[in-house]
């Protein structure tokens, strides 16, 4: 008999959540080594990604099953590809910044793999245009996601609507690129570094996709939504959790707003903070509409032109002193000198020095442990604080070496 911290409730209650809980504990692996996660970030689009899944893709690849994967890559995706490659093919990476190109006599497939990296202007019009250009007739456009979205208008926006609508097909790792590496899997089931390989590559989409693995755990879930009309009220809470993680990121961006006007002095205009509606500003981040942009905070930075002390999110919340004259400026080479060894940092085009926040937080993509720690005040206070006196760090050392 099942006991009764594990029957079905009634309504959606503290109880829904509870059984929600018990069913996430039994189903949910504990974590395993994965070597892909140890050599590289699990969003590494270009440095994991496209060269694991270019190296399936290409007959040539060290996989040694020939067009085996291939021909099972372009089968699932038939029916909105319709291509077939008969003569002989060429997989590339970062070919002319492409992620990954299949080429085969006059075909060409350009694979734009997008996990977190917003699109560039034109992107995708580029791509299609350089393929064009090298007297490729029959051009087709994946773009790759983790969800399966559409790209923005301005990675399209010089597509012809023609290529838009026959020739631009949506792909995404949650269901199209798990499935096909679950098919690969089975096909190696004899080749063991391989198979393994690929069980580990798809532990690595779970984690991107938050995606659900047993199908018992999913089973569980449907019924418990299709009983007493659960899944009605999934609207409100959709909506509630929405309103929650504006809340905790503007909250984050308010602590951190203080702490810099605290230390440093009055933040410059474009700071989220002092918008005339901050919230709506985050609220459309949130929900991921095509118009919200990524926040920053800034402030004037002493005895510099034109550099500012700055807190910016693009996904991860990212830190450090941004020149506007870029790198071939004397302030940004006097910044960069004089900061080279602050552990952990970075140093881009426009930053002399940049730093991630810590712990490290992707808000595009919340796992259960980010949410756990970000719904603590005192997490958030702490995390804030940490950009801070990182910060004071960096122009205390500024101002010593002057």
């Amino acid at each position: 008999m099942q006991s009764p911290s594990l029957r079905t409730p009634n309504m959606i209650s503290n109880q829904f959540f509870k059984y929600v809980q018990l069913l996430h504990e039994k189903y949910t692996r504990k974590p395993e080594y994965n070597l892909f996660s140890v050599l590289r970030s699990e969003s590494d689009e270009v440095r994991l990604h496209s060269r694991f899944l270019a190296d399936l893709l290409n007959p040539n690849g060290s996989h040694s099953h020939h067009d085996t994967f291939l021909k099972l890559f372009l089968k699932r995706l038939k029916e909105s590809l319709q291509v077939e490659l008969t003569q002989e093919v060429t997989v590339d990476t970062e070919y002319k910044n492409i992620d990954i190109l299949i080429r085969s006599g006059k075909t060409a497939i350009v694979i734009e793999n997008k996990i977190y990296a917003s699109d560039q202007d034109k992107q995708l019009s580029n791509y299609y245009q350089k393929m064009k250009d090298e007297g490729y007739k029959n051009i087709k456009l994946i773009y790759l996601t983790r969800t399966g979205y559409e790209p923005s208008d301005q990675s399209t926006k010089e597509l012809p609507d023609k290529v838009k609508e026959k020739d631009l097909t949506l792909v995404s790792y949650e269901h199209d690129i798990y499935d096909w590496v679950t098919r690969c899997t089975e096909i190696a089931a004899r080749d063991a570094p391989l198979r393994e390989a690929c069980i580990q590559y798809l532990d690595v989409i779970s984690k991107i996709t938050n995606k659900i693995e047993s199908q018992d755990h999913m089973d569980k879930l449907k019924a418990l939504l299709l009983t007493d009309n659960n899944m009605a009220r999934l609207p409100d809470l959709f909506s509630a959790y929405n309103e929650i993680l504006t809340d905790l990121q503007l909250d984050i961006w308010n602590k951190i707003a203080e702490g810099m006007k605290r230390e440093f002095g009055e933040l410059c205009d474009n700071s989220v903070t002092i918008q005339d509606f901050p919230r709506d500003l985050v609220r459309n981040y949130v929900e991921n509409k095509r118009s919200s942009k990524y926040h920053n905070i800034n402030v004037k930075l002493d005895g510099y032109k034109k550099t500012y002390i700055l807190v910016e999110q693009d996904h991860y919340i990212y830190f450090g002193i941004h020149c506007k004259n870029g790198s071939t400026s004397q302030e940004y080479k006097d910044i960069a000198k004089k900061t080279k060894n602050f552990i952990n940092s970075y140093r881009w085009s426009s930053m002399p020095i940049a730093i991630h926040a810590e712990p490290q937080i992707n808000f595009k993509n919340l796992t259960p442990e980010n949410l756990s720690y970000l719904a603590i005040e005192a997490n958030r206070q702490s995390y804030a604080d940490f950009i801070v006196n990182m910060l004071k760090e960096i122009t205390v050392t500024l101002k010593q070496q002057s």
